[in-house]
């Protein structure tokens, strides 16, 4: 009885320990602020200056156009999270002319946020998260709406050695007029740890418990 009790306890161990050294390892995979490069990024990769924070950002982006993030070679993982910001600009008019951002993993659509802020009326997405709204950047003042930051945050289960994100910016009118921006980029994953590690600390948990057993 006493030796069925100590195998539960140690594979109940082995099990924890397995959990606990994956939230130990998550790792950064990527992050890019764009102030000096748009390395990984494919399609329209202009960096500007300015945006709601002052800093560079890449855009502009108007009418459909769709940078896109690969990333490859990547090690043994169980999930992925990614965190960006979406800049806002100008005009945006919402539902109203089909102004919207589109988020893509492996170019299939996650979710669709309309934008729209012209004319001072803030009309923000539904997944996005409103960071700060700034009505006279740009120099453009009230009536083209300034410039708006949302944050978005995506966590995905996901074990395959690459991946891609798809940031689409739709909108009717160019940039004078309106437009999108994509900043503060970053991709971590949790990794999956190697078995030989798990195998180490299971049998290192096996002999404290013989040693017990055997007192």
């Amino acid at each position: 009885m006493r030796f069925k009790f100590l195998t539960k306890t140690l594979a109940g161990l082995i099990i924890s320990a397995s959990c606990l050294i994956n939230v130990a390892n998550a790792g950064l995979i990527y992050s890019n602020d764009f102030e000096s490069d748009s390395a990984g990024f494919t399609g329209p990769t202009d960096i500007m200056n300015g945006g709601a924070t002052g800093t560079n950002f890449l855009g502009d982006l108007t009418y459909g156009e769709t940078p896109i993030l690969t990333l490859n070679g990547l090690a043994a993982h169980s999930s992925i999270t990614i965190d960006f910001d979406v800049y806002g600009l100008r005009s945006l008019d919402g539902v109203n002319n089909g102004d919207n951002f589109q988020f893509l993993i492996n170019g299939v659509s996650q979710f669709t946020d309309f934008y729209g802020h012209s004319g001072g009326f803030i009309v923000g997405p539904t997944t996005g998260q409103l960071v700060s709204h700034d009505q006279t950047a740009f120099g453009f003042g009230h009536f083209y709406g300034g410039a708006s930051t949302y944050h978005y945050s995506v966590t995905l289960s996901h074990v395959d050695p690459s991946i891609s994100f798809g940031f689409q910016a739709n909108t009717n009118q160019g940039w004078s007029d309106e437009a999108f921006g994509l900043d503060n980029v970053v991709v971590s994953s949790v990794p999956v740890p190697e078995p030989s590690t798990i195998a180490i600390f299971g049998l290192g948990l096996m002999g404290l418990a013989a040693r017990r057993f055997k007192k």
